[in-house]
């Protein structure tokens, strides 16, 4: 199978994934996890091909239910979205328009982006939109993006957050993007770092735990039901290759005050603990758990 994003055959094998017991006609044996080895992406081996109507299954009936957030993280999540459309509209050169979320989830990018004067559009496969946003003039579609069918040229800013790795075709979504982007448009993506050092050291427990055979970073079949899997050199060749310029590409996570976020003593709690020191080691390493990129077209 060539990789989905620079078409190179060659690739090294990582292992098997985990596969998901409400799906028992995928067998573990039919699939493998590799690595690209010319610009390092990582995706399974076939292409999964579990239909859309199956994958809305999967978000509607458990993906934010195996969130388990709690009031903390709610809190810190909102202060990230506001934090963040404060940065794009800091990177935009464009009037304030209509803003896009592809993967908008229960909406609150979009509640956001409102309070915020852009014109808020929300797209996801799954209809797990909060009920309280459907009279606030925010324009939902449920299904995929080519099914919206958008003009060209159309928003000033797309936003998506942890979304690209849960798409078949990665790069067919980027170039749609580019053609309903504006000139000058902003495109805001969050994706996790599959190279990042916590990631590394879930490797090595995955080895001791399980089996050699087993891999443990990207779960095309398991929550968080991740099909691809992303580093900076990976991220940066898709977004060229598509035509945009790269504005921004950082990294954060894997540091948060996890004693805010977990019952004191309790399982959890020690295994963040025991994680802790990693995501502070991984900062000076450039190996944090999520990249962040803004582009433009």
């Amino acid at each position: 199978m060539q990789c989905k994003i620079c078409g190179m055959k060659k690739a090294t094998i990582l292992g098997k994934p985990r596969i998901n017991k409400k799906f028992p006609r995928i067998k573990e044996n039919n699939y493998t996890i590799v690595r690209c080895k010319k610009c390092s992406f990582y995706y399974t081996n076939p292409m999964i091909d579990l239909t859309q109507e199956e994958w809305v299954e999967l978000y509607e009936d458990d993906y934010f239910e195996n969130a388990n957030l709690t009031d903390w993280q709610i809190k810190l999540h909102q202060t990230e979205i506001m934090s963040r459309i404060k940065l794009i509209k800091t990177f935009s050169t464009l009037n304030i328009d209509k803003f896009l979320d592809m993967g908008c989830g229960e909406g609150l990018v979009l509640k956001e982006a409102l309070e915020n004067g852009f014109k808020p559009y929300g797209l996801d496969i799954a209809n797990n939109l909060d009920k309280s946003l459907d009279r606030t003039g925010i324009n939902f579609f449920n299904g995929n993006l080519f099914e919206a069918n958008y003009p060209d040229d159309y928003f000033s800013v797309i936003y998506s957050d942890s979304v690209l790795e849960h798409i078949e075709k990665p790069m067919l979504v980027l170039k749609e993007f580019y053609r309903i982007l504006q000139p000058n448009g902003l495109v805001f993506i969050i994706v996790p770092n599959e190279d990042s050092l916590i990631n590394d050291i879930k490797k090595i427990l995955y080895t001791l735990l399980y089996n050699k055979s087993k891999y443990g970073r990207i779960k095309p079949f398991v929550p968080p039901y991740h099909i691809n899997g992303f580093n900076k050199m990976s991220l940066e060749y898709a977004i060229k290759l598509n035509g945009f310029t790269v504005v921004e590409l950082a990294q954060f996570g894997g540091n948060y005050t996890f004693w805010k976020a977990r019952k004191k003593f309790s399982k959890s709690y020690f295994f963040e603990l025991l994680l802790y020191p990693l995501g502070l080691i991984s900062i000076p390493l450039n190996k944090q758990i999520q990249l962040q990129t803004i582009f433009k077209k």
